[in-house]
């Protein structure tokens, strides 16, 4: 082995080692870069009679410095605090809205019973009954306004779900095309790994996963990779990309859902499939489906719950009592009927109604109306079925609620109802004439005493909803105490995890970030060697002259 050959050897090793500590450098703000590293061996050796003489150092391959241990945390505490501050977020509006004591449905509350009082003093007083009817229409005004705040937020989520949703398919369509790159890369490159196409596609494959829940494993053919949801369905396998849809829910056309399909017959036919708010718990994705299902329904219906029971009860007592014309007291407040829809797949004509017999019978829970066999089963959403039957021997009636059947069903056919999801939206004050409320009792007619008005003021602190457990004024101070305690779980839990993410980055980071510091060493080391070697081939120069100057 010549010394020309030996120092050619050392100064292309040392240009490679001088390249890539510049590409580390160049890239020590690039998100997603890993740092890289010249992996070099010897040359081996030649032998000869008086041994064997070294033949210099080979540059083998370019390699970053890459755990997948760690990585896979980081992303897995990246999709699950994204997951607790997309909670978080939806949360806290709901929290500002429900929480403020000074404005909103509480002190609209008190205005309305203190004013009933008023009436109950002095029942004849028609400036007193006037300012009753101003402070209930302000207490409806108030309640019908959070609902439409909290319905607002609700088609918020279906354009959030659907964005998420095309997110996750432009990710999975960038990471399919990189795999076919790398793929492409490593046949082009004589097996070696494009290492800067895997940090690209490592990157998107970080933000796929802060969108929604994910599993990767490497494929087959040791460069590509293969995703999941985290429930196990495929979303990207070889170079087959299985994309999500945001659809209307065939049981709820209002709630948008994800979806995936599947085939379903020859010609290429499929089938889409909905998935469960519960399948998807990760990513910011998963996080808007657990606010919806598990906050956002239930609070809507206990709103809707509080109306009712404020409505049901007070009109019972306006019956009961008899107004200033000494007429038998009207309805005070009105109410929407709840209607149970149909899904989506019904074949059969069957619609549904709902009466309110009972306030404080009546649950937060939705409830899943089957037919089949010529039974109606009713199941509610804690899981308990409430009802069998055929609809008439018995009547289905369940949890203070009266269903009224129209039509004819079909084997198959399911309806979604919701008896309070809309109630709080669709109350409203009936009378507007002072007149007729109904603030005397009947005991002593055409009288205009104030009896039947301090009854209704009982109201106040009546148990009359949760099956006598529960006030208007204590199941409105329920709502915002759950508010307010899923909004404080949810901060506790974003903080924790924020915490993690932070120390599973600097783990990941030991690994594969780049220290400037070691690169300036490193960069030294390389100059260095390469004057060595430029050396070499000096001295080689040198002794190949002094050969050629002999005579």
């Amino acid at each position: 082995m010549s010394l020309f050959s030996l120092g050619l050897s050392g100064l292309n090793a040392a240009q490679a080692g001088l390249t890539v500590t510049g590409h580390n450098i160049d890239n020590s703000g690039t998100d997603g870069y890993n740092r890289q590293k010249v992996m070099t061996s010897t040359a081996g050796a030649t032998a000869t009679g008086s041994g064997y003489y070294g033949r210099g150092v080979m540059v083998d391959t370019v390699q970053r410095q890459y755990s997948g241990f760690l990585y896979n945390q980081l992303v897995q505490a990246q999709s699950t605090g994204a997951a607790t501050s997309s909670l978080l977020t939806q949360l806290t509006q709901v929290d500002n809205m429900l929480g403020d004591n000074t404005t909103g449905i509480s002190p609209a509350l008190n205005s309305f019973f203190t004013s009933l009082n008023a009436v109950a003093s002095s029942p004849a007083d028609a400036a007193t009954r006037q300012d009753l009817i101003g402070k209930a229409q302000s207490l409806v005004s108030q309640i019908n306004s959070a609902y439409a705040d909290l319905q607002t937020q609700r088609t918020g989520l279906n354009t959030q779900i659907t964005s998420s949703v095309d997110q996750v398919n432009s990710y999975l369509s960038q990471i399919n095309n990189l795999n076919q790159q790398i793929v492409a890369a490593v046949s082009n490159g004589a097996g070696n790994a494009p290492n800067d196409l895997m940090d690209q596609r490592d990157s998107l494959v970080q933000q796929l996963g802060q969108v929604v829940g994910i599993r990767t494993s490497t494929a087959t053919n040791g460069y590509s990779v293969d995703i999941a949801l985290s429930s196990g369905q495929s979303l990207l396998s070889g170079t087959t990309v299985y994309q999500l849809k945001a659809v209307a829910s065939a049981a709820d056309p209002s709630r948008t859902v994800v979806a995936y399909t599947v085939p379903s017959g020859p010609g290429g036919a499929t089938t889409t499939v909905e998935m469960k708010d519960s399948a998807i718990t990760q990513g910011s994705l998963g996080g808007l489906l657990q606010f919806r299902s598990q906050s956002l329904d239930t609070l809507q219906n206990k709103l809707g719950q509080m109306a009712v029971g404020l409505a049901t009860s007070f009109n019972a007592l306006q019956a009961a009592g008899v107004d200033l014309n000494n007429n038998p007291g009207e309805d005070f407040f009105s109410l929407g009927t709840p209607k149970a829809l149909a899904n989506a797949k019904n074949t059969g004509s069957a619609t549904m109604t709902a009466d309110y017999t009972d306030a404080s019978a009546l649950t937060a829970n939705d409830y899943t109306i089957a037919y089949s066999g010529g039974n109606y089963t009713v199941t509610r959403s804690d899981g308990v079925q409430v009802y069998t039957g055929d609809g008439t021997t018995p009547p289905m009636e369940f949890d203070g609620l009266s269903m009224n059947l129209s039509g004819t069903p079909a084997d198959g056919d399911k309806w979604t109802l919701s008896p309070t999801r809309d109630a709080a939206g669709q109350l409203g004050v009936a009378i507007t004439d002072p007149s007729k409320i109904a603030a005397s009792d009947t005991t002593n007619p055409g009288s205009a005493n104030g009896n039947n008005a301090l009854l209704m003021a009982q109201l106040q602190t009546s148990k009359t909803l949760a099956g006598g457990t529960l006030s208007v004024t204590e199941a409105f101070s329920q709502i915002v105490n759950s508010v307010g305690q899923q909004t404080a779980a949810a901060k506790a839990n974003d903080t924790a995890q924020q915490s993690v993410i932070s120390q599973r980055q600097t783990d990941q980071q030991s690994v594969s970030g780049v220290n400037l510091n070691e690169e300036y060493v490193s960069l030294s080391m390389f100059q260095q060697q390469y004057q060595a070697a430029a050396k070499i081939i000096d001295v080689a120069n040198t002794v190949f002259q002094a050969l050629l100057g002999i005579q």
